[in-house]
């Protein structure tokens, strides 16, 4: 997935990743340096490019321990009461991996994407329960293109009926549900998919599952942003774009469970976290949009999430 979303993204843009591996020092604080054996972490971004004004993206593969008294749970992370209590009280070795990807493109017309999947083990992997997929990918458009929203929703759909019909609306529902931003009280985007501690079929089956859905997001989304990119807009269609980009600021900092855990844990380096924020957000007192316009039907929508396949 992370190399192969790299280049198609490189590919369409014309600019390329500059890239910054991680390594642990003596004392356990990330460090600009070459990756060891049991670490590799990798950080990618894409500054003013010329269809993406910003990409983030990392890479992570790390064995470790959680400290005594620290608990998946109560960093952020969705586990069970039995695995806290398997980590509660001493140190607990653990093995993470994952990747994820943060689009902001420059036109307003083309929506932000996010894509992440992970997979945590506790000890050895070898007990039941004590290691799960995770993951999801999603959009959140400035502007709504309901064609747009539909092929998106589509493409996961065809890859979750392939394995389970049940995991699509379980999964889309579940999207919706995470991706909400409480106080504002509406989604932070139109959804997708979503799962976590997804562990209740063997490594193999989830694994086979997990890697169609990595290989279904360039399909999902490349396709709207060559379908968007060139559109017309104009400043304040730019302006509105960075209202949208400040509620995803709101998420991130508020809400997300995988920023908050990575950071309490110190599992990643806090630039991986701000390398997924937007290039430049906005916020501005009251910001109703006018009734009847095109930024206050996607309002609407975010409001009330909709079905769209």
């Amino acid at each position: 997935m992370f190399e192969n979303i790299c280049q198609a993204i490189e590919q369409l843009d014309g600019e390329r990743f500059i890239e910054q591996p991680w390594i642990r020092d003596r004392n356990g604080i990330w460090i600009a340096g070459e990756n060891s054996e049991n670490t590799i972490y990798v950080d990618r971004a894409l500054h003013n490019g010329n269809v993406f004004e910003k990409v983030g993206v990392n890479y992570v593969a790390i064995e470790g321990e959680l400290p005594p008294g620290m608990t998946f749970h109560k960093s952020g992370a969705l586990t069970t009461e039995e695995v806290d209590r398997m980590t509660g009280d001493k140190g607990t070795p653990f093995f993470a991996t994952g990747t994820s990807f943060v689009i902001h493109p420059y036109n307003p017309m083309v929506p932000i994407a996010h894509v992440n999947y992970r997979y945590f083990q506790i000890g050895d992997g070898t007990q039941p329960g004590y290691w799960w997929f995770g993951g999801g990918a999603d959009l959140t458009p400035a502007y709504l293109f309901e064609e747009d929203a539909v092929h998106f929703h589509n493409m996961h759909k065809e890859v979750c009926d392939k394995h389970d019909p049940s995991y699509y609306p379980r999964f889309k529902k579940w999207c919706d549900e995470y991706f909400h931003v409480s106080h504002r009280g509406e989604s932070r985007g139109i959804g997708g998919i979503f799962f976590d501690h997804l562990n209740d079929r063997s490594v193999q089956e989830l694994l086979a599952f997990v890697t169609d859905c990595t290989e279904a997001f360039v399909p999902a989304y490349l396709p709207i942003v060559d379908r968007r990119k060139d559109m017309v807009f104009t400043e304040e269609n730019k302006y509105w774009q960075r209202i949208v980009r400040g509620r995803y600021v709101e998420f991130i900092l508020t809400s997300d469970r995988g920023a908050r855990f990575g950071l309490a844990r110190g599992m990643v380096h806090q630039q991986s976290v701000f390398n997924c924020m937007p290039p430049a957000a906005s916020w501005q007192y009251d910001d109703q949009p006018a009734s009847g316009s095109k930024e206050a039907m996607l309002r609407e929508v975010l409001k009330n999430p909709r079905q769209w396949v």
